[in-house]
């Protein structure tokens, strides 16, 4: 979906939002799974999306989620809980690809309409800061840059950027609904919403994993996205 059609299905959502103290069928119920979720108010230019928390003033967002695999050979960096790549990521989110493509242009970020679509995939689209942040057993917080999260990453020089995943020919399927695709740094696959375009060496399969400072497998994240500063 591009930006029209996601604010709308924003509106959409937070309409059905409001009506859903009418009964559904529970059928019905569960063959409308939504992809984009219930909208909530939160005060101060803040609201949910889903369990999305979007800081619109601060041009930041936080999604929840938990990490996946970390001495297993990985090749992205975040996918749905049913991607079809979970196996091999870091982190799992609780979000969609079109939810976590709407916060996105939430906060500022969307790719440039002068860039044909055949061409965007081949194109960096405005660069990210992605960070994994979490609380210890002893309640102290922490959060680490996504690359200081991957050991085999040169994080100083890993550049991430909002790539918007792709449609279908019809337009009514964002590929990373379909695939679960959220973040990547393998380049044979484009279908995400964020692709880390150089610092990350694929090199041999395994060669990436997850830090030995994150939390164990299974432990709870909140995965961090705001717009990357100018470059001087």
């Amino acid at each position: 979906m591009r930006r029209r059609e996601l604010l709308a299905a924003l509106g959409g959502a937070a309409a059905a939002g409001a009506a859903r103290g009418q009964a559904a069928a529970p059928d019905a119920a569960a063959a409308a799974a939504p992809l984009i979720g219930d909208i909530k108010p939160l005060g101060g230019d803040r609201f949910q999306l889903g369990r999305i928390v979007v800081d619109k003033r601060a041009r930041r967002f936080t999604v929840p989620g938990r990490i996946q695999a970390l001495d297993k050979p990985l090749e992205y960096l975040a996918t749905t809980p049913t991607g079809r790549k979970a196996y091999e990521t870091l982190v799992v989110l609780d979000t969609s690809g079109s939810e976590l493509n709407l916060a996105c242009i939430l906060i500022g970020l969307e790719r440039d309409p002068k860039v044909p679509s055949s061409r965007q995939l081949s194109q960096p689209g405005p660069p990210v800061l992605l960070s994994v942040a979490w609380t210890d057993v002893h309640g102290r917080s922490h959060q680490i840059t996504a690359a200081q999260a991957l050991s085999g990453a040169d994080a100083p020089a890993v550049d991430w950027a909002y790539i918007g995943s792709f449609t279908s020919i019809d337009g009514s399927q964002l590929a990373a609904d379909v695939t679960g695709t959220l973040a990547s740094f393998v380049k044979k696959d484009r279908t995400g919403i964020f692709e880390a375009h150089s610092g990350i060496s694929e090199g041999s399969y395994g060669s990436v994993r997850g830090n030995d400072g994150l939390p164990p497998e299974g432990s709870a994240i909140q995965f961090v996205v705001e717009p990357a500063p100018p470059r001087k």
